[in-house]
């Protein structure tokens, strides 16, 4: 009773740390979001405290016309891109079929009352205007053919910026969940994925 033997394919720890993303969607002449209009472009920003590929922080980014990678380690930057970022509902509308990278560092804070910023040489990701701290849990989160168990505090936000060759158009969106708002700018922290 309780002593089972682990199978196979027991799960373990693949990473801890924070994952904000921001996918810009978007606006008219005014700054109004344009309704049912899909993302323009998905960020994704890793800060590993640990993971089985490495630690440090790398900004991705997924865009029609491809995807791309800023962090002082490439290796570390693709595989967080291959192996968990393209399976991101997201990232779906941005098929991964090679990263471009550049070699970048960050200066990173983050703020539980105030947002998310991350200041680097070749690029830049801000999101602020904290709506909500909640809880989140999925135990069997798609990644292809295979699943993992993620977990994090989330925390939607109202605004959000990025800025690589100048500053993306667009704003993220925001919209009513059932446990509160959710928001296309986000932070989550205390982030794990079992796989």
């Amino acid at each position: 009773m309780g002593n089972s033997p682990a199978g196979t394919w027991r799960r373990s720890i693949a990473f801890i740390g924070s994952n904000p993303g921001l996918a810009l969607h978007p606006v008219n002449g005014d700054g109004v979001l344009i309704p049912g209009e899909p993302a323009s472009c998905f960020a994704s920003f890793w800060m590993a405290e640990w993971s089985k590929w490495g630690t440090g922080n790398a900004l991705l980014i997924a865009t029609r016309k491809g995807w791309r990678s800023y962090a002082a380690n490439e290796h570390f930057a693709k595989t967080l891109a291959t192996e968990l970022t393209r399976h991101f509902p997201e990232a779906a509308r941005f098929p991964l079929t090679g990263i471009t990278h550049t070699q970048d560092e960050f200066d990173v804070e983050l703020d539980f009352e105030r947002g998310f910023r991350a200041v680097g040489r070749k690029a830049v990701l801000e999101i602020s205007g904290v709506l909500d701290r909640r809880q989140f849990s999925a135990p069997d989160f798609q990644l292809g053919s295979n699943s993992a168990a993620l977990t994090n505090v989330y925390l939607p936000c109202g605004t959000g910026r990025l800025s690589e060759f100048g500053e993306w158009p667009g704003a993220p969106t925001v919209y009513p969940g059932p446990r509160g708002p959710s928001s296309s700018a986000y932070i989550a922290a205390a982030e794990s994925w079992v796989m």
